[in-house]
Formats: C-alpha cells, structure tokens, sequence
C-alpha cells in the first residue's frame, strides 16, 4: 500500500514538474532598464531645464548667500586678531543674520524643488509604465521585469529602447 501511494505521489510530482517546464519555456520574458530609459528621454533633458527656469534665481540668491556666509566666516577668521571688538561684534551679527536668511531661504526651497521633481518624475515614470503596458501588450510579453530585479538576461530580451521611442513620441 505505501508503495503504490508513492509512486503516484511521485509520477504526480513529476507530472506537475513537466507541466512547469513545458509553460515555462512558453513564457515570454523582458526586461526594461528605468533608470537608463529615464536618463535618456527628451523630457527628462526637459525637466531639467523647467527646473532651471522655474527656480533658477532663488537657486542663485541660495548660492550667493553662502558664498557671503562663507566670504565673512573667513574673514574674521583671517582678521579676528586685528580687529577691535565693537567690529567683531558686528561681524558676528552680520553672519548670524545671514545664516538665518539662508535657512529661511534654503530649506523652504530644497522642499520646493524636491516636491516639483517629484511630481514631474512621477509623471515621466507613468508614461514609462504606460508604454511597458503597450509594448508588453503589442509584443506579447508575459513578464516585463525591472533591469535591476533580474540577476542575469540575454540583451535581446531588453526593451529598453523600443520604452524610450514609445515615451519620446508622447507629450
């Protein structure tokens, strides 16, 4: 009895095994590498430049803020010794106010700047799932897997390029 029951215990097993196989090798499998896809878009080359424009001269006032805090950090540390007290006083106060304007200026702005490109990203990254979906959908692929999830893969099954082309044509 334990005999018998093994046996189609095992050529159940082996059954199910071969089905695996057989389905597997039927399956279509690609890979799409995001970053490489997203780095190469005219849109990406786009946000930058919207970035650019659109906080451009904050960025600027940011920069020449620090260059000043810097410029009268080193001063007194260069001309401390000489100078008389009533000067290092307001030298001192004078960084003070500055480094409490950049602080006001500068995280306000990186958070800005960080929810932009974000939602700009975020947008960028829905019409690259939308044209994985197209391509997947056109080509007949089962599985389309992230470049960095997969180990190893031959570069016939990257569609990275056919993703850039699809998502260079849409606005």
């Amino acid at each position: 009895m334990f005999k018998s029951a093994f046996s189609k215990t095992a050529l159940l097993v082996a059954g199910v095994m071969m089905a695996g196989a057989v389905s597997a090798k039927e399956m279509k499998v690609g890979f799409v590498d995001v970053r490489e896809v997203f780095s190469q878009l005219p849109q990406a080359a786009k946000l930058q430049e919207t970035m650019k424009a659109e906080f451009g001269g904050k960025i600027a006032e940011v920069q020449k803020l620090e260059k000043d805090i810097a410029f009268n950090v080193e001063k007194f540390k260069r001309d401390g010794s000489t100078m008389s007290e009533d000067q290092k006083k307001k030298l001192q106060e004078d960084i003070g106010k500055q480094q409490q304007q950049y602080e006001q200026l500068a995280r306000p702005l990186s958070e800005q700047i960080r929810a932009r490109e974000t939602e700009e990203r975020n947008k960028l990254q829905a019409l690259i799932k939308s044209a994985i979906d197209q391509i997947a959908a056109k080509e007949q692929y089962d599985v389309v897997l992230n470049a960095e999830a997969a180990v190893y893969a031959k570069p016939e099954y990257n569609i990275s390029s056919a993703v850039v082309a699809q998502v260079s044509k849409a606005k």
